[in-house]
């Protein structure tokens, strides 16, 4: 599967996706993302510090990987609806884990989800994640607690 760093002429495409993401989360009734989160700016932020992947051929998934000492900050992971259920966001944890695991530098890959996210829990179990802490996300209290997840390298 190919992949590569989103450039600013990527916008309407990754726009596409964090829509189709919003509908697919909305027709599963998970309260993780909505009208407002995330924007059109948080997108291009994440493409303008080069932190937005995108995979497959015709961009079907993105995913925003952060550096931040020595953790990698997985956000904002969406396949396109058309590809759900084919392995995509499997493919891409490991991809990340594989990519963590060969910079020394970083010690663990860390993932926040609601818990209303049945098949990312599923998956993160999976893929060894282990449940660090659960909050509440200030201004979005209405969609129950967020869990961060974290898994040593």
């Amino acid at each position: 599967m190919t992949k590569r760093l989103a450039t600013i002429e990527d916008l309407p495409r990754v726009l596409m996706l964090v829509e189709d993401g919003k509908k697919q989360m909305e027709a599963k009734r998970v309260t993780q993302w909505n009208k407002d989160y995330p924007t059109s700016d948080i997108v291009k932020a994440d493409i303008q510090q080069r932190t937005l992947w995108l995979y497959g051929q015709e961009d079907e998934a993105c995913v925003t990987v952060i550096l931040e000492g020595n953790t990698l900050n997985i956000c904002r992971l969406v396949v396109d609806s058309l590809y759900q259920n084919q392995g995509w966001a499997n493919f891409i944890l490991q991809d990340i884990l594989d990519y963590g695991a060969i910079i020394k530098q970083v010690k663990q890959v860390k993932i926040v989800t609601n818990h209303s996210n049945q098949s990312m829990l599923k998956l993160l179990s999976t893929k060894d994640f282990i449940a660090k802490r659960s909050f509440l996300v200030e201004g979005r209290e209405s969609y129950g607690s967020f869990i961060e997840f974290s898994h040593a390298l």
